[in-house]
């Protein structure tokens, strides 16, 4: 019976080692716990845009478990941003001023709205140029279909291929001034 009880009191042993964390492995574990909080909270702020709930939601949690779901939130944000939807966008600088303040990251979206009026006036200018020229290249198209008369109503520029390659052309210099912005930004939300 002594060499069973021994035989138990090293598996305790073994066991109490195994249970102990290093604090490494504890800060590991409760990123994973809390990381999709943060996420889910700025992917619900992301549908409704209310400030005041993500700040109410965020305040749940304190300590290291507040600065993950933070630091997670304002992640899932930084990620929303694009040149794509400028609602979105909106929404997504307003809850990352709403978490973090203005500071730094309110100069980083002022740079990230300087953007995108930039793009937006880009892109405004080129239709102009080319609104012309597709409008006779849809109407042609229509022509060789057979599709004439009062069956053709407005044609609508914006909806062609032909502007979708166009704008497309406008969307990279933009999208890669835009991309750094976002890291910084990334850098700025891992360090809180």
């Amino acid at each position: 019976m002594g060499e069973l009880k021994s035989a138990f009191e090293k598996a305790w042993e073994k066991a109490q080692k195994l249970g102990k964390l290093s604090s490494q492995e504890i800060r590991e574990q409760k990123e994973e716990e809390y990381a999709p909080i943060g996420r889910a909270i700025a992917e619900r702020y992301l549908g409704h845009g209310q400030n005041r709930i993500i700040k109410e939601e965020v305040n749940r949690y304190s300590g290291d478990e507040k600065g993950i779901v933070i630091r997670a939130a304002l992640s899932r944000l930084v990620e929303a941003i694009g040149l794509e939807s400028d609602e979105v966008t909106e929404k997504a600088m307003e809850g990352m001023l709403t978490l973090r303040g203005k500071g730094k990251i309110g100069e980083i979206n002022e740079r990230i709205r300087s953007i995108f009026r930039e793009y937006r006036e880009a892109e405004r200018q080129k239709y102009e140029v080319e609104k012309g020229h597709i409008e006779s290249g849809e109407r042609e198209l229509l022509h060789q279909l057979r599709i004439s008369g009062s069956a053709v109503g407005e044609i609508n520029p914006k909806a062609s291929e032909t502007w979708g390659r166009i704008s497309q052309e406008l969307y990279p210099p933009f999208n890669e001034r835009l991309e750094e912005l976002k890291r910084e930004m990334l850098n700025l939300a891992e360090e809180s």
